[in-house]
């Protein structure tokens, strides 16, 4: 079946406005609140290095007031050891990656106005599962990327957006079917695939309601200076990436459903690239 693009997003505006969704807002704030107060800490430690090492140098060539108004105000930065920040980062990172697995089931559910059973089932391995698919996704985008520059600019663009098309769903195949970080790529592919048209206009549409909401945001955060304008990106990010996942999930349901027909034969596994695999 084709995806129905209207009624992925439909849902997901439908999802997200439900109490779960709720939940899963204020929790993604928290954590988009706790990124800010370590990602700023870790750049005045930055901050503070460069002033102390090539301070004297930068004043003598006048840079030095350049650099502090390009940094700007941190306003949430805390003085906290370095080896403390990068570990808090790395662990807020895994943070992010379980909470993205519990939106999925979240939204997977077919009853949208209560939390799930089986919720947290298997959470810190699909956690470590996700985290993984995440990394080897974005490795596999930039080779993508990479490789297709040898031949042309434009190739190096399409290439990648293929492959990150069709393993947009590695995220929901570790937290709906269980698979692990290298089969929950095969999963995705099989999923997007006759549909990969269609999920890029999808990315494409929340890639844009994404970037207006934040740039009008922005604009407005900036007009109220530093701590506000942190505190609406905070807000924006939360909102619009629980959106991104209930859409994308509901997406993934669809596909997914209309892949399934009962058989009593299974079905042959087909490897990414062959003569059926198609756009």
């Amino acid at each position: 079946m084709s995806l129905d693009i209207e009624q992925a997003l439909s849902d997901g505006i439908d999802r997200i406005l439900t109490q779960p969704g709720a939940y899963l807002v204020g929790a993604f704030l928290a954590l988009g609140f706790a990124n800010t107060v370590v990602v700023q800490s870790l750049m005045d430690v930055v901050v503070e290095f460069v002033i102390e090492e090539f301070g004297p140098q930068m004043a003598e060539t006048g840079s030095l007031d350049q650099f502090q108004n390009e940094v700007g105000v941190l306003p949430f930065a805390v003085s906290l050891p370095p080896t403390l920040l990068a570990v808090a980062f790395v662990a807020l990172a895994f943070v992010g990656e379980a909470l993205g697995i519990v939106g999925v089931r979240v939204f997977a559910a077919s009853n949208p106005n209560r939390l799930p059973d089986g919720l947290t089932d298997n959470l810190p391995l699909a956690t470590v599962n996700g985290f993984l698919a995440g990394i080897f996704v974005f490795v596999i985008v930039t080779v993508g990327f990479v490789v297709g520059l040898i031949g042309l600019i434009i190739g190096g663009f399409v290439l990648a957006t293929f492959l990150a098309v069709s393993l947009v769903f590695v995220r929901q195949a570790v937290a709906l079917e269980d698979e692990n970080a290298i089969s929950a790529l095969s999963e995705s592919w099989s999923v997007a695939k006759g549909n990969r048209w269609y999920l890029f206009g999808l990315l494409i549409i929340l890639g844009v309601i994404g970037g207006v909401i934040g740039f009008v945001s922005g604009m407005i955060g900036s007009v109220l200076g530093p701590t506000v304008n942190a505190l609406v990106s905070v807000v924006v990010g939360a909102v619009i990436g629980v959106f991104g996942i209930a859409v994308t999930t509901r997406a993934y349901q669809q596909l997914r459903t209309g892949q399934a027909a009962p058989t009593d034969v299974e079905e042959e596994y087909e490897e990414p690239g062959s003569q059926n695999d198609v756009y």
